[in-house]
C-alpha cells in the first residue's frame, strides 16, 4: 500500500525526471565537449590563419602602393615637380649642390612615408649611374655602397617593375642595421619607359606585428615562411631567419592548393598560402596539450553531474513530502468527517497555489450548496408570489377596462379634455402593467409608459412640472424588464419636487456604453441629506427579500423594488446607483445589459 500512495509515486517520478536526464546530459555533454574541443581547435586555427593572411595582404598592398605611386608624388610645394622629374635631373648631373637640392626636395615625401608607417626603417633610391638618395629612421647607407652586384638588386632589375621581396636578416650595407626585410621595385619613366633607378623600403620585423594574435600561445605557434621554408616571422620571435622544423617543412613543401589541414594524434597543422606571393602561414597546435589543458573540464562535468544527482535525490524526497502533505491531511479530514452533514477545512490564506485553491474551493463548495438550496427555495416562492400577483391583477380586468372606457366616453361628450387625457393614459398604463406574455419589453414601450404617467401628472401639477427626455434612438428597440423607470420617476415627483417651492423639472436620459444600457432620472428638487443618503445606500446593500405569499410590501414599487428586480433577474449587484445633494436634486442611474434576450 505504501508503494501506491501519491507521495511514493511523486517521489519516484521526480527521481526519474531528474536523475535520468542528468545521466543522459552527462554522457552527451562529455562526448559533445570532446567533439567541440576538436572543432574549436580547428576553427581557431583556421580563423587565426585567415586573419593573418588578410593582415599580410594589407601590408603587401600598402608596400605595393607606396612603391608604385612614389614616382607621381610632387617634390615641391611651389612647382609641380614629381619624383620622376627629380630622378631625371639627378641622372644628368654630378653637381653636388644640385644633388643636395634634390635630396632636400625629396625629404618631405620620405618623411611623410616614414611617419605614416612605423615599421619602415629607411627609404632608398638608387640611380643607374651609382648615385643614391637615402632617408632613414636612425639608419643610413654606407657612403661607398654600390648595389649593382648584390642579388637583391639584380632580382629587382630583372623583375622589370614588379615588387621584389628580399630575405629576412641584418643588412651589412646599412648603418645601425637590425633584422629587417626589404621590398624593392624598378622605377621607369611613365612617359618614355626609361629606367630611372631602383626604389627600396627597408622594414623592421614590426611589419608582422599584426600576426602576433595567437589566442592560445602556450598550445600553438604561428609561422610565416617564404617559398623555400625560411621563417619570416614566428610567434616567439626566436626562429626568424631559420628554416621550419622538419615536420612542418615537409608538410609546407608538399602542400597543394591554397589551404590544407594535417592532423594526427599529437598535433593539428593548418597551412594557407598568401595569394599575392609564395609565402605560407602555418598554425601548429599540439592536440595533446589541448586535452591536457582542458581535461579538467571533462572531470568537472562528471563531478557536477554526480553532485546534481545527489542534490536532486534529496530535493525529490523533500518536494514530494512538501507537495503531498496538505493533500494527505485533506483526505484524512474528509474520511474522518464524511458522515457529517457539512465538512469544512480551515484553509491557509497565504497559499495561492492549487493546494490552497483545493482547500478554499472545498469550503466554498459546501457554502455554495447551502446557498443554492436557499436561493432555489427563494426563487420558487418569488415565482409563486409573482404568479399570484398576476392572477390578482387579471381579476375583473374587463370590468375595469369597460369602466375607464365609459368615463372616457362621458368626458368626450361633456368635452372635458383633461379627463379624456387622464382616462386614456390611465387605461394604457393599466394594460401595460398587467401584461403577462413576457417580463421583457422594448425600451420604447417602457418610455411610452413613463409618458402616460407624466401626462397624468402634468395635468395635476400644470406648468409647475417640466418633463425632459434625452433618449438615444438606437436603444429604443432593446429589451428590458418592464416597470423599471416609472417607479423612479414617481419617486422623483413625490420625494423631490412635491415639497419644492416654485417650478421643477425631471430629466430622463438613455444611452448605451459598451455592453450596457444606462438610464438616468434626474430632478432639481429638495434632494436628500447625508443621513438619508446613507440610509438609502444601506437599504440597497441588503440582499433581495420576499414576503409571504399574499402579503404586499410598501416598497414594492419603489427604488428598492427596482434594485431587487435587477439583482434577481440580471444578477447585477450595482444595477441602481444614485447621487443626491440637499436642496440641489437627485440623480438615479440604472444599468441594463443590452441584447439580454439573445443570451
Amino acid at each position: 500500500m505504501l508503494f501506491f500512495n501519491i507521495k511514493t509515486k511523486l517521489f519516484l517520478v521526480l527521481v526519474l525526471v531528474s536523475i535520468v536526464p542528468i545521466i543522459v546530459v552527462t554522457v552527451s555533454s562529455y562526448r559533445s565537449y570532446t567533439k567541440l574541443v576538436n572543432e574549436q581547435t580547428s576553427l581557431i586555427a583556421s580563423t587565426t590563419i585567415n586573419n593573418s593572411v588578410k593582415s599580410i595582404e594589407d601590408i603587401l598592398q600598402n608596400i605595393d602602393r607606396i612603391s608604385i605611386t612614389i614616382l607621381q608624388q610632387s617634390s615641391s610645394v611651389t612647382a609641380y615637380n614629381t619624383v620622376s622629374d627629380e630622378l631625371r635631373k639627378l641622372r644628368n648631373t654630378n653637381d653636388q649642390y644640385e644633388i643636395f637640392i634634390t635630396r632636400a626636395q625629396l625629404k618631405l615625401i620620405f618623411e611623410n612615408i616614414l611617419l605614416g608607417y612605423n615599421y619602415i626603417n629607411g627609404i632608398y633610391l638608387f640611380t643607374p649611374d651609382g648615385k643614391f638618395i637615402s632617408y632613414g629612421n636612425g639608419t643610413d647607407l654606407n657612403v661607398d655602397y654600390v648595389p649593382f652586384e648584390d642579388e637583391w638588386y639584380k632580382q629587382t632589375v630583372a623583375g622589370k617593375g614588379s615588387l621584389y621581396i628580399g630575405d629576412v636578416g641584418v643588412k651589412p650595407y646599412i648603418i645601425n642595421a637590425k633584422p629587417s626585410i626589404g621590398f624593392s621595385r624598378s622605377l621607369y619613366d611613365p612617359n618614355t619607359n626609361e629606367f630611372l633607378g631602383v626604389f627600396m623600403l627597408d622594414c623592421s620585423m614590426n611589419i608582422f606585428a599584426g600576426l602576433n594574435r595567437n589566442p592560445a600561445p602556450s598550445l600553438s605557434n604561428i609561422y610565416l615562411a617564404n617559398e623555400s621554408g625560411k621563417i619570416l616571422f614566428d610567434g616567439t620571435n626566436s626562429h626568424i631567419g631559420e628554416y621550419l622544423p622538419d615536420g612542418l617543412l615537409s608538410k609546407s613543401l608538399a602542400m597543394s592548393g591554397s589551404k590544407q589541414q594535417f592532423s594526427d594524434s599529437e598535433s593539428l597543422t593548418v597551412i594557407q598560402a598568401v595569394p599575392s606571393n609564395n609565402w605560407k602561414v602555418i598554425a601548429n597546435i599540439s592536440v595533446a596539450k589541448v586535452y591536457e589543458e582542458y581535461g579538467i573540464s571533462q572531470k568537472l562535468i562528471i563531478y557536477i553531474s554526480v553532485s546534481c544527482a545527489v542534490i536532486f535525490l534529496f530535493l525529490s524526497f523533500f518536494l514530494s513530502n512538501l507537495i503531498t502533505k496538505p493533500i494527505i491531511q485533506l483526505t484524512k479530514a474528509m474520511r474522518k468527517n464524511k458522515s457529517q452533514k457539512f465538512v469544512t477545512v480551515k484553509a491557509d490564506k497565504k497559499r495561492v497555489d492549487e493546494i490552497g485553491i483545493l482547500y478554499h474551493e472545498y469550503g466554498k463548495m459546501m457554502d455554495d450548496i447551502d446557498t443554492h438550496i436557499r436561493e432555489s427555495y427563494q426563487n420558487r416562492i418569488l415565482t409563486m408570489d409573482s404568479q399570484m400577483k398576476a392572477l390578482e391583477a387579471q381579476i375583473n380586468s374587463h370590468f375595469l377596462y369597460n369602466t375607464l372606457e365609459s368615463i372616457n366616453s362621458i368626458a368626450e361628450i361633456e368635452e372635458v379634455e383633461s379627463i379624456v387625457v387622464m382616462t386614456k393614459a390611465l387605461g394604457d398604463m393599466f394594460r401595460y402593467s398587467i401584461k403577462t406574455d413576457s417580463e421583457l419589453v422594448a425600451a420604447a414601450e417602457e418610455i411610452q409608459h413613463v409618458d402616460n404617467y407624466m401626462a397624468i401628472q402634468q395635468i395635476r401639477y400644470g406648468d409647475k412640472l417640466l418633463f425632459i427626455k434625452e433618449i438615444e434612438e438606437p436603444i429604443l428597440q432593446n429589451k428590458m424588464l418592464k416597470l423599471l423607470l416609472q417607479p423612479l420617476v414617481e419617486n422623483a415627483i413625490y420625494h423631490g419636487l412635491e415639497n419644492k417651492r416654485g417650478k421643477g423639472s425631471i430629466t430622463i436620459k438613455g444611452y448605451q456604453s459598451e455592453e450596457m444600457i444606462f438610464f438616468e432620472i434626474s430632478d432639481d428638487g429638495v434632494g436628500m441629506s447625508q443621513e438619508q443618503v446613507t440610509e438609502l445606500r444601506q437599504l440597497l446593500a441588503k440582499p433581495p427579500e420576499f414576503s409571504s405569499i399574499g402579503q404586499r410590501s410598501k416598497q414594492s414599487i419603489g427604488i428598492k423594488n427596482v434594485h431587487s428586480r435587477l439583482a434577481l433577474y440580471y444578477g447585477l449587484e450595482d444595477g441602481v446607483t444614485f447621487e443626491s445633494e440637499k436642496n440641489k436634486g437627485t440623480t438615479v442611474k440604472i444599468a441594463v445589459p443590452s441584447n439580454w434576450e439573445k443570451r
